[in-house]
């Protein structure tokens, strides 16, 4: 099965849908942060889940265009390329190319797989935040900033270690709680300590520039309760109104001494720039514009086109900044489409025990795809990608069990039977058909009858149930192969 994946055109030859030709789809799945490998809880997650969603819209007849790119900006990136004696551009790209080739050998196809540190992606961000500044969303005052003696740096962000304000998870750095997931603002951390030296900072008094996010609650709200379960997830839609009910604070866009683009604003200092999550979704778009300027620049319309369905897939860690910080940035701007859809999956364990790079608990994808075929790993991971926020497990016997006894001994078996009967009795050619039986009929009809559940369950990106209903379906296949002994 080589290069013909297990969700391409193998088993459709049912699927007749061909009424949305004209619908135009920008999948995205969340940019991989350039900051290491991709392992098997990313793809699971993400990547494979958004690839086979492309390719069914594609099957169905649809414009569908897959787009991607590294996200090359921040404290992390700069962090551990000063540990390793790189500037932070050459240690970005190192990784970038090595996770497109991760990808790759999961058979994850993207039209354009870009970068956040890119010429289309700064002047697209520049424009973003000039316009949000003309539509009186931006604004400025004056803040605290922590400041290292010791290294004589300000401390944005990850350089900034100590205790959620929220949960009281300690050890966490400035940004964003890994236990609560909750996104934090600068000086809002307890406790604060360098993350390079582990001094107590001093803070400093400097101009910063905000984002008016209070302003967009009630539209938020009323945009998000106006979609539907199956475009965003429910449990995801709770978990997102009840931030905003609890009141939304304005965000801090800004950061000194910083690896990402500088603040167009004629009044920002030269050491300010933006935060990494302002020009992170950012690059969905500009990775888009890359691919149209190469094939055909008139497509840079679909960004505007109220047509344009914009589905993004995403793990649930970064919830708050694709369902909040990025929408409320397309409102202020108001020039580009809304997103449509989003698909949302948990984490995913291994063996019962959470993947961990630090403790060495994890599967690197290069690692896996170098002893089994991307066709049973994508399969098996299908059956873990349900659209849903609750965690699954990766077992290596739940994974051979699967892969003998559903993909090989179910499907692959039955294609085998079909293919050599064909070739042993009519050299190849598929015979006309005589009268359909009453048995012949019922078998029709339940077959087709399974791929229309199919089809819905791709449209509502849960793969699980994608692959229990190919299972059923083939089950039925192979009863029927051997109630009507063709031999």
């Amino acid at each position: 099965m080589k290069g013909r994946h297990i969700f391409s055109t193998s088993f459709w030859p049912l699927v007749k849908e061909r009424t949305l030709e004209a619908r135009r789809t920008i999948v995205t799945a969340a940019l991989p942060y350039a900051n290491g490998d991709i392992h098997m809880g990313h793809v699971c997650s993400t990547y494979v889940p958004a690839d086979v969603y492309t390719r069914f819209l594609r099957l169905r007849g649809e414009q569908a265009v897959y787009v991607c790119g590294a996200d090359e900006h921040g404290t992390p990136i700069e962090m551990s390329a000063r540990e390793r004696g790189m500037d932070p551009a050459s240690y970005a790209e190192f990784y970038r190319l090595r996770q497109l080739r991760d990808l790759e050998s999961m058979g994850v196809r993207f039209d354009n797989y870009h970068r956040t540190h890119s010429d289309e992606n700064r002047r697209l961000t520049e424009h973003f935040l000039l316009k949000m500044r003309e539509n009186g969303y931006i604004y400025s005052k004056e803040v605290e900033s922590y400041y290292c003696e010791h290294d004589k740096k300000y401390l944005p962000d990850r350089f900034v270690i100590g205790t959620c304000p929220y949960c009281g998870a300690e050890n966490q750095y400035s940004d964003q709680c890994e236990v609560c997931q909750r996104a934090l603002e600068p000086g809002e951390i307890l406790n604060p300590r360098c993350a390079i030296c582990g001094s107590t900072p001093i803070t400093k008094k400097t101009t910063h520039f905000f984002f008016k996010l209070s302003a967009f609650s009630d539209r938020l709200s009323e945009w998000i309760r106006s979609k539907s379960n199956r475009d965003f997830p429910r449990e995801v839609v709770n978990h997102v109104l009840g931030w905003i009910a609890g009141g939304l604070k304005d965000w801090d866009i800004t950061r000194e001494d910083y690896w990402g683009f500088k603040l167009p604003y004629t009044d920002a200092s030269p050491e300010q720039y933006a935060y990494v999550w302002v020009d992170a979704p950012i690059c969905y778009f500009a990775s888009f514009i890359n691919w149209a300027e190469r094939t055909d620049p008139d497509r840079k319309k679909w960004l505007s086109d109220p047509a344009t369905r914009l589905v993004h897939f995403i793990g649930k860690d970064i919830v708050q900044h694709h369902l909040i910080f990025w929408p409320s940035m397309l409102m202020a701007v108001d020039e580009f489409v809304l997103p449509s859809k989003y698909v949302v999956n948990g984490y995913i364990s291994l063996e019962g025990r959470k993947m961990s790079k630090s403790r060495g608990w994890y599967i690197p994808v290069q690692r896996a795809t170098s002893r089994y075929p991307s066709d049973y790993l994508r399969f098996y991971l299908a059956y873990k990608a349900s659209n849903t926020t609750g965690d699954s497990n990766f077992s290596w016997t739940e994974f051979r069990d699967r892969i003998n006894r559903e993909l090989a001994d179910n499907i692959g078996n039955f294609v085998h039977r079909v293919l050599s009967f064909t070739q042993n009795n009519f050299g190849g050619r598929v015979p006309s058909p005589g009268p359909l039986s009453p048995e012949d009929r019922r078998f029709r009809e339940e077959f087709e009858e399974a791929f229309a559940g199919i089809s819905k369950d791709y449209e509502d990106c849960n793969l699980s149930k994608v692959v229990q209903g190919l299972v059923g379906a083939f089950m039925l296949a192979n009863r029927y192969f051997n109630e009507k002994r063709p031999w």
